[in-house]
């Protein structure tokens, strides 16, 4: 054939050299194009979660990809490089066999869909960890080979943009994430968190910076016994009409003396007759805390044990009030907490998102502890009231 043809006349041999080498080039640079499309977009989030909670195989891949991503800028490079190089000499291998008007054409058309389009279609899609996981070896392999290219122009990006961070997620973008999660697949698939739980984890990552001075309650509220008090049937029937499960008791006269807390349940084993004072065996001590704590200190507190309810006090001593273990995880949860003396003999839970709201208006919650009030019917019983 003559050179004023599509093709040009050469050896059926040299056809074949440069047919391979073009076919070549093009798997190569395609390879390049997606791998490099693939590798950058895995974040180090990615790969930590995977290595954290994935099963045995995507831990596995998730090490041996994340040994070649520890520089991105030299992966980086490296991958354009190679890619470069692969497509900029195909031109010279088809324009030995085609004329420069199909040369361009068949160089445009490869490029653009075996060498951008489907390696980076195919790399970024479901296996697309699987794949880098098969491909790091020959990477690992490219970066020694481009290497003295590669390393100066690495460099250079390092000290122009700084070097890659790892990918963190501050508390708001967690919250958004949850959320974002809840609103895709909450109300379709199993996979997807109630909005319950989104309320709880949105009120545990905020418990952090809320301070017990905002929710304490004020010591003026606050149903309280003097240990002057005499133990007897009168006082017997207004501690449990109150309601409460735990009572500060302070000292004589004053209010701002919080010496003990009150179980009311161990007055059914006292004899009648005594002052309170005298029955200190039968007081909790009292767990102060500082108003500038925060919630999750306070709730770290609480769990040591000690006591469900905490004595709010300043540094000068003046007592501000208290606050209790429920209204911890009514932050926690986002919604009031009530027991079965605020329903009556209903015994119902209002949740606000698990229980359809009750046609009758419910109670107005009084302050109790975590462990709710005492069955006013119960104690006058045992005690022969």
């Amino acid at each position: 054939m003559s050179e004023t043809e599509w093709v040009k006349d050469l050896p059926w041999n040299e056809y074949m050299i440069f047919s391979l080498v073009s076919f070549g080039l093009v798997c190569f640079a395609g390879l390049m194009s997606g791998l490099t499309v693939g590798l950058m977009s895995i974040s180090s989030l990615d790969l930590n979660i995977k290595l954290e909670s994935g099963t045995p195989i995507e831990k596995r891949y998730a090490r041996r990809v994340n040994s070649i991503l520890h520089d991105h800028h030299l992966l980086l490079v490296t991958l354009l490089v190679a890619n470069a190089a692969a497509m900029e000499s195909l031109p010279l291998f088809l324009d030995k066999m085609f004329t420069e008007i199909i040369t361009i054409v068949l160089s445009v058309s490869f490029v653009l869909i075996f060498g951008e389009v489907l390696p980076q279609a195919l790399c970024t899609g479901p296996d697309q960890l699987k794949i880098a996981y098969y491909m790091a070896p020959l990477v690992k392999i490219i970066i020694v080979i481009f290497f003295p290219i590669s390393y100066p122009l690495a460099k250079l990006l390092n000290w122009c943009f700084g070097k890659h961070r790892s990918y963190k997620l501050n508390n708001d973008d967690i919250k958004a994430l949850i959320s974002i999660h809840t609103n895709l697949y909450g109300s379709r698939h199993n996979l997807g968190l109630l909005k319950v739980q989104v309320k709880m984890i949105h009120g545990a990552i905020d418990l952090r910076y809320k301070l017990v001075k905002d929710h304490v309650i004020p010591l003026d509220k606050v149903y309280a016994v003097s240990t002057d008090a005499i133990i007897n049937k009168k006082t017997f029937k207004k501690l449990v009409k109150q309601g409460y499960s735990r009572v500060p008791v302070y000292q004589g006269s004053n209010r701002n003396a919080i010496v003990g807390i009150l179980l009311t349940k161990k007055l059914l084993v006292i004899e009648e007759g005594l002052p309170i004072s005298e029955i200190v065996v039968n007081l909790r001590e009292p767990m102060f805390v500082s108003p500038g704590f925060s919630m999750i200190q306070l709730l770290e507190k609480f769990k040591e044990g000690k006591s469900h309810l905490a004595v709010v006090k300043e540094d000068d001593g003046n007592v501000l009030g208290i606050i209790t273990l429920e209204d911890v995880l009514e932050e926690v949860m986002k919604f009031e907490i009530y027991d079965e003396g605020d329903y009556d003999d209903q015994a119902k839970l209002n949740t606000t998102s698990l229980v359809s709201p009750s046609i009758e208006k419910p109670p107005q919650p009084r302050r109790r502890t975590i462990a709710g009030s005492t069955a006013e019917e119960v104690l006058p019983e045992i005690i022969g009231i």
